[in-house]
């Protein structure tokens, strides 16, 4: 299941709201809480792909459907066409170039697939399955897949190590490519000796690739201080909007430092204390204790920091004595960090220790 992101003054203030009598009106968050809905996809708990799937529908690369009674659904054992590829492909690398690309028969203007094909093919990630025809909408194959993802690829990992050898992979255009991701661990076989090369790719099993070579892309790595700079500036402006109690300025401090599911949630979370001030309470933090920062992991694209050591005294001051409550709160969590299409870094997720938070 999803450990929940919660923001940076919920989880200081949780527990002290416990003894107030608030009731927040969730009336003007009903859209807010809508776009959250789409986050909690109802069909990929406990599948062999979760954490891989919900890490990508966090952070945005990974859209979902709705159902007939409004469920969002990723449907991860279907098969995902070449377009569909493409486009998570293009998405997850943030893959931009001015280039017209190749001219595809069956690739029209205006479809939403239309510019990743033409990324994808000015990059030379993708080739058609003729000289005029992409076949959008055929459904990929395993061993397309391990094509596209070495090429994307290629110049920001290090394909090492000795390549698996599959009993059913012929001498055809995708071998080498199929042994060169076997060497890098992107691809481990259906089983411990066939690939199933010709097998049609299900969604779950494309994003397990791509979110593998994700994990060790090390071509151009952000610098810590990038990272740890900007969680500091996050709490810092939170902080400051906080106990200036302009409490519309927070939707400021989510656009310049967030987005995926940790936007989706804060903008919940912010209705809440927006209510908060209506209803004549005062909240105000301070810092006692400074933020330490381990980086568990750091790709060119994502980072997972883990933040311990801050403590901050959380004070919320109702009309009275009785409903004023104060309380010292540690401030422990992971942030996890994505790279923008404009090269600057946003929080797609925060999980505090005292949830079943583990990184990524």
């Amino acid at each position: 299941m999803k450990t929940f992101s919660r923001s940076f003054i919920v989880f200081l203030a949780a527990i002290v709201l416990l003894g107030l009598p608030f009731q927040a009106s969730k009336v003007s968050a009903a859209s807010s809480e809508e776009t959250l809905s789409t986050y909690f996809p109802g069909d990929i708990d406990d599948h062999w792909a979760y954490d891989e799937l919900d890490n990508f529908v966090n952070a945005d690369l990974l859209k979902g459907s709705l159902d007939s009674a409004g469920n969002t659904l990723v449907k991860p054992d279907l098969a995902i066409s070449r377009a569909e590829f493409v486009a998570i492909l293009v998405r997850a690398l943030g893959l931009t170039t001015a280039d017209a690309g190749k001219t595809f028969a069956d690739v029209p203007a205006g479809k939403w697939y239309t510019d990743p094909i033409r990324v994808a093919s000015s990059l030379g990630i993708v080739n058609g399955l003729t000289e005029t025809t992409f076949g959008p909408n055929e459904l990929i194959k395993r061993g397309e897949i391990a094509t596209m993802v070495v090429r994307a690829f290629e110049s920001s990992v290090k394909f090492e190590g000795e390549a698996k050898t599959f009993s059913d992979v012929p001498e055809y255009f995708a071998t080498p490519f199929i042994a060169k991701a076997s060497q890098a661990g992107i691809v481990r076989g259906a089983t411990a000796t066939t690939f199933k090369p010709y097998a049609n790719a299900t969604r779950a099993e494309a994003v397990v690739m791509v979110q593998r070579a994700l994990d060790l892309q090390a071509g151009s790595l952000p610098e810590d201080a990038t990272l740890t700079t900007l969680i500091d500036e996050y709490e810092t402006k939170e902080t400051e909007v906080v106990n200036s109690q302009d409490f519309t300025k927070l939707g400021d401090v989510l656009d310049k430092y967030m987005t995926g599911y940790a936007k989706a949630q804060n903008a919940v979370d912010y209705q809440d204390y927006s209510e908060l001030a209506k209803e004549g309470y005062t909240l105000t933090l301070e810092k006692l204790t400074p933020q330490k920062y381990e980086i568990t992991l750091k790709t060119d694209r994502f980072a997972a920091i883990h933040a311990t050591g801050s403590t901050y005294k959380v004070t919320v001051k109702g009309k009275t004595d009785a409903d004023t409550q104060t309380q010292n709160v540690p401030r422990d969590g992971y942030y996890l960090l994505k790279k923008m299409d404009d090269n600057s870094w946003k929080i797609y997720m925060f999980a505090s220790d005292t949830d079943d938070a583990s990184g990524e």
